[in-house]
This record gives structure tokens, sequence and C-alpha cells, in this order.
């Protein structure tokens, strides 16, 4: 029997139902970051990379943009 695969959001823990609008977050590069849809991802075969980060909806993606940008605000 297979073994059924939960996903939950890396900033709320909400878990990943059928018809939610989820988004993939990852750093290709020390310096930047890249938001995807769900299903991006699911094409590319890129759920279940280490570095993938999880997000929920809209507003955890805005989260997950609002941590990035003040961890590089500082000038180097």
């Amino acid at each position: 029997m297979p073994r059924a695969i939960t996903y939950n959001c890396d900033i709320c823990g909400a878990q990943r139902k059928e018809a939610n609008h989820w988004f993939i977050s990852f750093r290709p590069a020390k310096d930047g970051l890249i938001i995807k849809t769900w299903d991006w991802a699911a094409r590319e075969g890129r759920l279940d990379y280490p570095e993938i980060k999880y997000l929920c909806g809209q507003s955890c993606a805005h989260k997950q943009l609002d941590q990035f940008l003040q961890s590089t605000s500082e000038f180097e």
C-alpha cells in the first residue's frame, strides 16, 4: 500500500489539502529567492527536494519574502 505524503506549511504549519493554492520557495544562491506555484513544482518534480520550503498561500508567501528581504537588508 503506497504511503500517503503530507505537506505542511513552513511558515504557519497548516497541512495541505486537495484544493489549496500553495507555493514553494527555494534559494538557488546566497542572495536569491525563488517562489513558484505548487503546480510548477509538481510538474518539474521539485516537491521533495530538501531545500524546498512549502507555503500554504499568498499570505505565507509574502511572509517568506519579507523574511528574505529582512535577512538581506544589510548592505555589504
